[in-house]
């Protein structure tokens, strides 16, 4: 099997030759420009040969554009550290303009994705990675202000949400002509430690599945990222996503269980980022691997990180989850 007939075999729910994976980083010293993240993504691509290509857009790239200032980065995660937030007082969240998907750091992503799509044709799904309304908005604030504000002035952040789904969408749609064959959605606040459910219920349905649902509908790999722990994970069993995931290794739920829940939906998961990729020898990521699969029988399954892995992981770990994979068969 190609990597395309691969993956819509185990959306269909049929067996594939092996299971598809992929593995991805944030690549800070080269994401400001288009040519150099482009080619560092080419290039980690051709070294381990993932299934898909998720390309690591600039971590920061969906806040810089509204003013939000940032500085340096995170020496494992690779994600920069903000210095001012865009969204001081609730008045902010009127001011924000809807923005043009072509222009500043989101037209470098953009370029980027030509480049690459320049590069590897049709041999890959290219994936963009897109951040759903609601980790925006709390990204141009702080988290802490944007509760606040959602819990103190709520009209005042309906309003900068409607602005950031609307340039979101817009954005998401770019992608996708721009060469991008599919959308990697992450989602934050789907988290009982950030949001209690009666809070985040109207937030995903009247902001972020409506930008999950616009993009769902104008591709055929569109993957749902549930970030952090203590999950409100059954809301997502109907969820406008061909696949789910999250860190299943860490804050679970592991894959028997999110399969016993969701017997029929395509899951991410099973590769350890932070504990076995780091830490592990190589038979500890056969091993890993080996457990996902029987997990899962093998079906409906994506072997994938939780999140993006650490960009101190070592070639070694790297290769040794490339030629596990490729040394697996579905049965």
């Amino acid at each position: 099997m190609n990597k395309w007939q691969r993956i819509e075999a185990v959306f269909e729910g049929s067996r594939p030759d092996r299971p598809p994976f992929s593995v991805w980083h944030h690549f800070p010293q080269v994401d400001g420009e288009a040519a150099t993240l482009a080619a560092t993504t080419v290039d980690f691509y051709r070294r381990y040969d993932p299934d898909w290509i998720k390309v690591m857009f600039r971590n920061s790239f969906g806040i810089e554009d509204w003013g939000t200032k940032v500085a340096g980065y995170h020496p494992t995660r690779g994600n920069f550290w903000v210095t001012e937030p865009a969204v001081k007082k609730p008045e902010d969240w009127y001011s924000l303009p809807v923005l043009p998907a072509d222009k500043g750091f989101m037209g470098v992503q953009l370029e980027a994705l030509r480049l690459v799509r320049a590069a590897i044709g049709d041999e890959a799904p290219i994936v963009a990675t897109i951040f759903a309304p609601t980790m925006i908005a709390s990204r141009l604030a702080g988290n802490a202000t944007f509760t606040r504000h959602l819990r103190e002035v709520p009209a005042a952040v309906a309003a900068g949400l409607r602005t950031i789904a609307s340039t979101i969408t817009d954005f998401g749609i770019a992608c996708l002509e721009n060469g991008a064959s599919g959308i990697f959605y992450s989602i934050i606040h789907a988290s009982r430690r950030l949001l209690s459910e009666d809070e985040y219920e109207p937030l995903d349905n009247e902001i972020d599945r409506p930008v999950a649902k616009a993009l769902l509908e104008r591709t055929r790999f569109f993957m749902a990222h549930l970030h952090g722990a203590e999950l409100m994970f059954e809301r997502f069993s109907d969820y406008p996503a061909h696949v789910l995931n999250w860190y299943d290794r860490g804050d679970g739920p592991y894959l028997d269980r999110a399969r016993a829940k969701f017997p029929e939906t395509t899951l991410a998961g099973g590769i350890d980022h932070r504990g076995t990729l780091m830490l592990g020898t190589a038979e500890d990521i056969r091993a890993e691997i080996a457990d996902a699969v029987a997990q899962t029988g093998g079906r409906r399954l994506l072997l994938a990180p939780g999140c993006a892995i650490p960009i101190t992981v070592s070639h070694e770990s790297l290769c040794a989850v490339r030629d596990t994979v490729k040394s697996l068969k579905i049965v």
